[in-house]
């Protein structure tokens, strides 16, 4: 099995964009690569990914959300990750950190989860996990500024965020295969973080070189 490489962060913190970098930094080493996102990634965990990030008409508890981001993982990791990661690295825009950030209020919810990815999908975890941690109140400006679709989850309260981001920090904290970045930064200088930390680990067999 190759590597399988996460992009986790709050609103705004530019993980789409570095996703798409590092994939072009590994293909100048002949690393063949397979870049998705969640939710989404196939015909039917995309359709679930309109719901749950575009639609604010209804008030969905967060077990039905639960529900549905597991249905999308389900098919996404049937489908395309785990046969994609027989040969190639896989990027995602994405995966378990992000349910445990936002889709957790408590510690029982937290074993659902647990639970859930267990039996549902195959317990696999990433071989590492890259958390681009921002501001909030940048986040969201950032995100807006971009954005004229998806914006259910930038439409909460300030407050939400910030609760996501402590989240996201605390699991960094208890992970030794989560590395933080401050997304603060320029894009330029959070790739090259990024392919340094790579490097710096002998994450793969040759150095990978910057993309921009």
């Amino acid at each position: 099995m190759k590597k399988f490489i996460t992009f986790e962060g709050g609103e705004g913190s530019g993980k789409t964009t570095q996703c798409k970098l590092l994939s072009k930094s590994l293909l100048k080493i002949n690393e063949d690569n397979f870049l998705t996102r969640e939710p989404g990634g196939t015909d039917f965990s995309e359709k679930i990914r309109n719901l749950v990030t575009n639609n604010n008409k209804f008030n969905v508890t967060l077990d039905s959300e639960l529900l549905l981001i597991y249905a999308s993982r389900c098919d996404h990791l049937k489908k395309k990750i785990i046969p994609n990661l027989k040969n190639k690295t896989v990027i995602c825009d994405r995966f378990i950190h992000s349910t445990l950030a936002y889709q957790s209020d408590a510690e029982n919810f937290n074993k659902k989860i647990k639970f859930i990815h267990k039996y549902f999908a195959n317990n696999i975890m990433p071989d590492l996990t890259i958390l681009i941690d921002i501001s909030p109140e940048l986040g969201i400006k950032r995100s807006l500024k971009n954005k004229k679709i998806e914006t259910r989850f930038e439409n909460k309260q300030i407050s939400f965020h910030r609760k996501i981001r402590k989240n996201f920090l605390d699991l960094e904290k208890k992970s030794k295969k989560i590395y933080k970045i401050n997304g603060s930064f320029s894009k330029h200088d959070i790739h090259i973080q990024i392919i340094d930390f790579i490097n710096s680990k002998g994450f793969f067999k040759k150095k990978i070189p910057y993309s921009i």
